[in-house]
């Protein structure tokens, strides 16, 4: 059976596009399926909120750090992960030193109790910084604008790579569970 990998690419094809080693048309699947999923549905919604934003702020870090990886999943790395992701990031640096808060209070706030914890807020007021870690409030969507930048930037970096590179066999490892995970 065949799963949508985005809607232009099914996971029936994937074993062709790995095999032809074509890294445009596997970058351009993967720029699909990020967007469809994740950043435009913000962008021309007008029911739009930052909750919302932030939940699938989450499940974008945890796949982007899946896909870097080549992992089948991440259970059990939480606070390691957001930690790394932050410390690593060129566009989400003043978030650096706040992975942990972030995974928690943000992170399994949201997903286990379907409320932020710990006294932190989101709000979407453009007068605010993207974080303020004194008031404890994040800016959702500057927040989502940014995260979408870094995965373009890991997009743009993986351009340049060989397709035998260990980024690109790390990438390949984690659609190959994504496909798995189809049948």
């Amino acid at each position: 059976m065949s799963v949508e990998l985005s809607s232009s690419f099914s996971s029936e094809g994937w074993q062709e596009l790995k095999d032809s080693q074509d890294k445009t048309q596997i970058i351009t699947v993967l720029r699909h399926r990020y967007s469809e999923r994740y950043f435009e549905p913000f962008k021309k919604n007008e029911m739009k909120h930052g909750f919302s934003m932030m939940a699938v702020s989450c499940l974008v870090i945890e796949s982007l750090i899946s896909l870097k990886r080549g992992w089948r999943k991440t259970n059990g790395a939480g606070r390691v992960i957001f930690e790394e992701f932050f410390s690593t990031s060129h566009h989400l640096t003043d978030f650096t030193g706040l992975g942990a808060d972030f995974y928690e209070h943000i992170r399994c706030g949201i997903l286990h109790q379907a409320e932020t914890t710990g006294g932190w807020r989101i709000r979407r007021d453009f007068s605010l910084p993207i974080v303020c870690a004194d008031t404890k409030v994040i800016h959702a969507t500057k927040f989502l604008n940014q995260l979408e930048k870094e995965f373009e930037e890991f997009l743009s970096e993986l351009e340049e790579q060989d397709f035998l590179s260990p980024q690109w066999a790390r990438v390949i490892k984690k659609i190959d569970h994504v496909v798995a995970n189809c049948g």
